[in-house]
């Protein structure tokens, strides 16, 4: 019923990603929808998600986690809905906001659930049941799949490359200069990313995949944004680190060859790459 992808069109969403983590943001917060039938959708499936906790419960670790997960979930849906983006098979952007929420739910869920790679499917046969099948306000859920684990390890990273891109964007081109945030946490959070990142594509092998070419796009977005920030650079106290100024990842390759002196380094790496997973 949910089978397993790995392809190309699970990406497609990221030419669009900044637009997919407002929405995403907005529905995790408190933000409230604007037209009626949405609000009426939302308020239709209030007790559902105690439901699908209790039928999920054998697999779920976090239930109060479980179910804001469901809630948010329902509440993206009809986010998405309420701004005319996507949803319904004919509109513009279907195949961009499916894929949106497959991967969200993805990430989400596995975080909520005992051996997340192989129980998700379980797990998400309950929430659909749970959600499916309203003859006035039905969802359709049909375009979720279980994503690969890697595939879905990769996404996680370059989807918190363009979270923390979209916080520096924000306080670079239009938070007034006397309320400017720190650019330095959300640069330095873009550069343990993008040394996970760099580090899958300097494979020969993976240099070409949909994963790298998303990288470079967003290396390319992140290059616009710094002359920005260098062009009125007094007006904030801290720097903006260049992608190039992340730590060298060469002492992985070092390290991986053998090298005693890049062990120590590589720990250090292994160590993020760890810390990463268990965030997500």
């Amino acid at each position: 019923m949910y089978s397993q992808v790995q392809n190309v069109e699970i990406y497609e969403f990221f030419d669009d990603v900044e637009y997919y983590i407002k929405i995403a943001k907005n529905a995790e917060g408190n933000v409230e929808l604007s037209k009626p039938d949405c609000i009426a959708a939302l308020s239709a499936f209030e007790g559902k998600c105690d439901s699908f906790v209790k039928s999920s419960r054998t697999y779920i670790t976090d239930e109060i986690g479980a179910k804001r997960i469901c809630e948010q979930f329902i509440k993206l849906y009809y986010s998405l809905k309420d701004n005319n983006k996507c949803i319904n098979k004919g509109d513009f952007d279907y195949n961009k906001c499916s894929k949106f929420l497959n991967y969200w739910i993805n990430f989400k869920l596995r975080k909520s659930i005992k051996n997340g790679d192989s129980t998700f499917c379980n797990v998400y046969g309950h929430l659909d049941g749970q959600l499916t099948g309203n003859e006035k306000y039905n969802i359709y859920l049909g375009f979720i799949d279980d994503i690969d684990k890697d595939d879905l390890y990769k996404m996680n990273i370059l989807y918190n490359l363009y979270v923390n891109y979209s916080e520096l964007k924000t306080i670079i081109n239009t938070t007034p200069q006397q309320l400017k945030r720190s650019l330095l946490p959300f640069s330095t959070e873009c550069c343990t990313y993008y040394i996970q990142a760099k580090y899958i594509c300097n494979d020969d092998n993976n240099k070409e995949s949909m994963f790298c070419q998303k990288l470079k796009s967003f290396k390319s977005k992140y290059n616009d944004l710094y002359n920005k920030f260098d062009g009125k650079r007094s007006q904030f106290s801290d720097n903006l680190l260049k992608l190039e100024e992340c730590p060298n990842n060469k002492i992985i390759t070092t390290a991986v060859t053998g090298s005693i002196i890049g062990l120590i380094p590589l720990l250090g790496i292994l160590y993020k790459v760890s810390e990463l997973n268990i965030k997500l």
